[in-house]
């Protein structure tokens, strides 16, 4: 009879009891709802409580995905994958059920527009052996938890942030009901990668979301990217005309395969991937997150803040063109960031890495004005203010397109949780890597305990701006000075704060003055074999429509 229930631990929420299971040691409860299905007459608007229950829910396997676009990029959701509008579920993984745990609650990245929680290599066991109880969770992606609809009527006044209204929710759940699972309520580290390191940027903006965390890990994503009302308000109305509807009221009567279609039309216009981001609405988040984060009222919880080295060469996957392009197509991207001093900007790209190619010392500085340079902001500001920080950067190699990567966006995500094995293509899952997993976790865990981040072999040090002390996250693990001192000065006084640069000259893909159209772009995209084999018919059609106007003309 023990081991029976052993088997099927059953936990009794706030709402009504789950049942899990036990797998490897480890307690495991998936797809438990933390807010009403936002359907009906709740679609677009706040998350509300979930209804009730009495009988034990089967919390034995993930909730459905977010709708969004199918796809088998890392963060996103493979063919097939169930998808749901009835969306908002967490996972739980737990050492005990009568512990005490540090929790570790985790946001998915993939751009708010794409992921899910149940991706493999976010499963939360091996992290929990290490001595944590971990939730994931999902929230609204796309036009259904990003989409401006505030001219609609004061009940979707924040509509362009009830994705982050969702992990809100989620976090309100977690104080609310982990205990029953082993994890401590009042030490809380809410942690995220990309997209989920933004959300929790802004939810370090938002007053609102005061309390709900103890403390933050941000993975390759910070206050440096959010949106603006204006650019919400555009996106809305492109959305509308994509969708073919004469008014945003239409769009509440759109169907779930109705709103994917328009919204796959509007990621290919001039707003790309970068639609979507929190909103600076006046409301929830009243000014930009970084000026919130810099003020001496602003949050003051500990924080771990980290990029990799080579965060853009993961567009590689989507966009393989971007390994041949030449400095010329991000030159004009490049002086509207820094003026006449981008020919300083680039040699000390050269000068600290000489071993880049073109295409990879413009997908450097690209990476390093979304995702390093704004991480380094916000650490400047929080350590000048007294608050523990952290910093990272991750160089640990990729060994997916022969190394071609280097160390993309998203590589450190298998050593956090432990799952190299479910990463095969993407990093080693070798004896030098697991070691390196395990000391990540030791450092993450030992952060959440509200200890020094510590391994056996490693303290790491809190930042400042004298040391810059930073954790190299590679199979050596170790700490480090100002690593890659040069391109980080050569940036100058840029504020990197989510309005300079703002989300439309973020990349060169949104920068209106991209040299998209000159020919050595052009020569590089097809090919100058391509160009020279075309130009060679195009002359030969040129000059026999020339032969044979001549020819009418005499007759």
């Amino acid at each position: 009879m023990e081991k029976i229930r052993q088997e099927t631990p059953v936990v009794e929420t706030a709402y009504g009891p789950v049942r899990g299971t036990v797998e490897d040691s480890i307690l495991a409860f998936r797809g438990i709802p933390y807010a009403a299905p936002p359907v009906g007459d709740r679609r677009f608007k706040a998350p509300e409580p979930p209804e009730p229950w009495t009988e034990p829910r089967e919390a034995t396997q993930f909730g459905p995905a977010c709708p969004q676009e199918y796809s088998e990029l890392a963060h996103a959701l493979p063919e097939g994958s169930p998808i749901s509008e009835d969306c908002l579920t967490l996972n739980v993984w737990s050492r005990s059920l009568e512990g005490n745990d540090p929790v570790i609650v985790f946001i998915h990245g993939g751009g708010f527009i794409a992921g899910s929680a149940s991706n493999p290599r976010y499963d939360g066991a091996d992290l929990a052996r290490r001595g944590a109880t971990v939730v994931s969770i999902q929230y609204r992606l796309g036009p259904f938890g990003w989409l401006d609809l505030s001219d609609l009527g004061p009940e979707y006044a924040q509509s362009m942030n009830n994705g982050l209204k969702d992990q809100m929710a989620a976090l309100q759940w977690v104080r609310q009901n982990i205990a029953a699972f082993g994890g401590d309520p009042r030490n809380v580290t809410v942690s995220g990668e990309s997209a989920g390191a933004i959300s929790i940027s802004a939810l370090m903006g938002a007053p609102e979301a005061d309390g709900l965390y103890d403390r933050a890990i941000l993975q390759s994503g910070t206050a440096g990217t959010v949106a603006s009302r204006k650019w919400a308000a555009g996106a809305a109305k492109t959305f509308a005309k994509k969708a073919r509807v004469k008014n945003l009221a239409e769009v509440l009567e759109l169907s779930t395969e109705q709103m994917l279609r328009a919204a796959s039309k509007l990621y290919s216009s001039e707003f790309y991937d970068t639609v979507f981001h929190p909103v600076v609405d006046g409301g929830l988040i009243p000014e930009l997150p970084s000026a919130r984060i810099a003020s001496p009222d602003g949050p003051s919880t500990p924080v771990i803040i980290g990029t990799t080295l080579d965060e853009a060469r993961y567009w590689y996957y989507q966009l393989p063109v971007l390994r041949r392009l030449p400095l010329v197509y991000s030159r004009p991207w490049l002086e509207a960031l820094v003026s006449d001093r981008a020919d300083e900007v680039i040699e000390a790209y050269r000068t600290e890495r000489p071993d880049l190619t073109d295409s990879e010392l413009q997908l450097a500085m690209i990476g390093d004005v979304g995702f390093r340079m704004p991480a380094i902001r916000m650490a400047d500001a929080l350590s000048a203010r007294g608050v523990e920080t952290h910093m990272y950067l991750a160089t640990v190699p990729s060994i997916d397109m022969d190394g071609a990567l280097g160390s993309p966006h998203a590589v450190e995500l298998p050593f956090v949780f432990g799952t190299t094995g479910a990463a095969t293509t993407f990093v080693a899952d070798d004896a030098a890597n697991r070691r390196l997993s395990e000391q990540v976790q030791d450092l993450w865990v030992s952060f959440a305990q509200g200890q020094t981040p510590t391994t056996a072999e490693t303290t790491w040090t809190q930042y400042d701006e004298d040391t810059r002390s930073t954790l190299i996250m590679d199979t050596d693990l170790r700490v480090e000075s100002d690593p890659y001192p040069a391109a980080r000065q050569a940036w100058g006084e840029l504020s990197f704060n989510g309005a300079e640069p703002g989300l439309e000259g973020l990349t060169p893909l949104q920068y209106a003055g991209t040299n998209t159209y000159d020919p050595r772009v052009i020569g590089a995209v097809i090919g100058w074999g391509r160009v020279c084999a075309a130009g060679a018919v195009l002359l030969g059609l040129a000059a026999g429509a020339l032969l044979l106007g001549r020819r009418l003309w005499r007759g």
